[in-house]
């Protein structure tokens, strides 16, 4: 459950403002956070609707943080899921200028 506690500092949350927002007490999200209890899927789902991701990336099912169609999860190495999620978190302006060194580091190699 480490990845909860990484989504929720990703997004500047404290436990106790995660906890209201899935209307579970601070203490159950200390419990999640360090494997002492495990969310219900009820709340699984909230989670997975409050930061964006998949139920399969919050119980380390997947390192896909965005749902993804399961064929195409299973094609991707780790390194394709680190770049594809650096990739997502990007603004637009980011994203063209990570294709444009992909494509002349391309260029560069062939």
């Amino acid at each position: 459950m480490e990845r909860i506690r990484e989504l929720r500092k990703s997004k500047g949350m404290s436990q106790i403002a995660l906890s209201l927002k899935l209307n579970v007490s601070q203490k159950m999200i200390s419990a999640y956070e360090n494997g002492k209890s495990e969310p219900s899927v009820s709340v699984l789902i909230e989670l997975a609707k409050l930061f964006d991701t998949s139920v399969d990336y919050i119980i380390g099912y997947s390192d896909i943080k965005q749902p993804l169609d399961t064929i195409l999860q299973q094609s991707l190495s780790k390194n394709e899921c680190e770049l594809l999620n650096t990739f997502r978190s990007l603004s637009k302006e980011g994203q063209n200028l990570a294709l444009g060194v992909l494509v002349g580091l391309n260029a560069y190699n062939n």
